[in-house]
């Protein structure tokens, strides 16, 4: 009789680690959901055409060119 009790006990903890280890999972599981919905980068910054740099005719052709070695 106490060895089915035994059983029984070893049955019922085994099933509580399993079930606790499945919680954890679960539960990293969503916060890593959860992290990769957020958006990554919130830019609330005001931009202008004013702040880029203007490109001289001389720039322009250097780009165009190809690179030495190539």
């Amino acid at each position: 009789m106490s060895s089915i009790l035994l059983g029984i006990l070893c049955l019922i903890v085994v099933l509580a680690a399993i079930g606790a280890v499945g919680f954890v999972v679960a539960l990293k599981m969503g916060v890593i959901v959860h992290q990769a919905t957020k958006p990554t980068h919130l830019d609330t910054g005001n931009y202008t055409l004013d702040q880029g740099r203007e490109v001289r005719p001389e720039e322009e052709k250097r780009a165009r060119l190809p690179q030495d070695g190539v």
